[in-house]
């Protein structure tokens, strides 16, 4: 293929999700020349899918509001959810940069943070959060756009990686001929959206919904596996266990958090809800139709009737889904599941709920329902596979022989990310901290090594 001379680049990033901008950043504010390829119209990518918020320890936000956090904790937390599964070293690595992240979106992005009170299995607050209306990659972008030494360019799909004899990685082949680079970023997401590697890594969620990206194809892990790199979990994925749809409605964790339940179609609770999400999506997945039926009262409704975006739940109630009725019987009718198994499962909860032990899940219940009472039905989705390329704490990709494959960096879903090898070790917060931690150490690292 023809080499397009005319471009002159030190560092390739492919990708405009949040790994790829934050690359993009950190290698251009030292001062190099950055590419930035995407293969859709516009950045993005399945960060802006996210929600409006990241998970850092350490952070000068956290400073300012005296709340104990570091990032040693942090990765006891992430251990502790994935058992002892994830990259030790990966983890306390990446763990150690999300307070760097989170100052660095402050004072470069403009983000004005704040730190919310509900900690969703976090050891601490340490859940920053903003008001404006934008997505976090909208934030970055906009930084990007006032880089004089990043250029962009949309509907630029990277076809393979080029490699000099030795194996180094030199550049990238497209559809207008090759670029070169001395070092190359792999920041093209995850496989989400790939039948292909679905079938072939994770066959039980070929069938069910994915909301995320449709750009995530996995292109980033197959060029990897094309020059040999080694892969690792490409089996974990996030089984979101509230999915509405269409787009990316769900309702959220925080209802079952506060004391929703689950139920299936026989009215019966087949798991510990706090188990969320991959402890309740795994169980979903045993279910008839991937799908159960999430019932509240009217106290957990009040409480989250305006959550934000698209998970308030007077929402789903003025569009007819999520259905109220004064008794479970009622209610069971109105969702069409068994009347008697609801109403003896309210009871059971009821019961346990007063009597302020643990339920028999082994949940402790904060207090029984009153009526009236609501209910919806939803079904498991695929949020995020968690596998990918394996990497060096910098996000050097590396061979089944544990050597580094030179020149070659990989972040975000093309990597593997720290929820471990199976379905319930995805803490909330990992997804955007591999990207975003993993975005900063390779764009850093890949400057600090061009002259080696």
């Amino acid at each position: 293929m023809q080499e397009l001379d005319s471009v002159v680049s030190d560092i390739i990033v492919i990708g405009a999700g949040g790994c790829g901008l934050m690359a993009a950043l950190m290698a251009a504010k030292k001062g190099v020349r950055v590419l930035l390829l995407e293969k859709t119209d516009k950045p993005g990518g399945g960060t802006a899918f996210s929600s409006k918020g990241i998970r850092a320890a350490g952070s000068r936000r956290q400073r300012e509001l005296k709340i104990a956090d570091g990032p040693e904790l942090y990765a006891q937390d992430i251990l502790r959810r994935n058992n002892n599964e994830s990259d030790v070293v990966l983890t306390k690595r990446l763990t150690e940069t999300s307070g760097r992240v989170a100052d660095f979106l402050t004072d470069m992005a403009g983000i004005e943070f704040q730190i919310g009170e509900f900690a969703f299995g976090h050891g601490a607050q340490r859940s920053h959060s903003w008001k404006a209306d934008k997505t976090i990659t909208d934030f970055l972008f906009e930084t990007v756009e006032r880089e004089k030494n990043i250029q962009v360019r949309f509907s630029t799909p990277v076809l393979s990686l080029q490699q000099e004899t030795g194996g180094a990685v030199t550049g990238v082949a497209t559809k207008d001929g090759v670029l070169t680079a001395r070092k190359i970023i792999l920041a093209s997401g995850g496989f989400g959206a790939s039948a292909e590697l679905l079938a072939r890594y994770i066959p039980k969620a070929v069938d069910i919904p994915f909301p995320g990206h449709h750009g995530s194809t996995g292109d980033g892990i197959k060029m990897g596996l094309a020059i040999g790199a080694a892969t690792e979990n490409m089996g974990a994925f996030q089984p979101y266990p509230a999915y509405i749809g269409p787009g990316k409605r769900a309702v959220a964790p925080e209802v079952a958090l506060s004391g929703g339940i689950m139920v299936d179609a026989g009215g019966k609770r087949f798991v510990d809800e706090t188990r969320y999400p991959g402890g309740l999506g795994i169980k979903m997945l045993e279910l008839p139709g991937k799908q159960a039926y999430e019932i509240c009262d009217e106290r957990i409704y009040q409480l989250h009737r305006n959550a934000p975006g698209l998970r308030n739940l007077s929402g789903f109630f003025d569009a007819g889904l999520l259905l109220k009725a004064d008794t479970p019987e009622q209610l069971a009718g109105r969702l069409a599941i068994d009347a008697e198994g609801l109403k003896r499962t309210i009871q059971e909860y009821n019961d346990s709920a007063a009597g302020g032990g643990k339920d028999a899940f082994g949940r402790a219940l904060p207090q029984p329902f009153q009526g009236p009472f609501y209910g919806i039905k939803v079904t498991v989705a695929l949020y995020h596979t968690q596998g990918g390329l394996k990497v060096t704490p910098d996000g050097q990709v590396l061979r089944a022989d544990g050597s580094i494959i030179p020149n070659l960096y990989a972040g975000g879903g093309v990597a593997v990310g720290v929820s471990g090898k199976g379905l319930e070790g995805y803490l909330p917060g990992n997804g955007l901290l591999a990207s975003l931690g993993l975005g900063m150490r390779a764009g850093e690292h890949a400057v600090a090594s061009l002259d080696k």
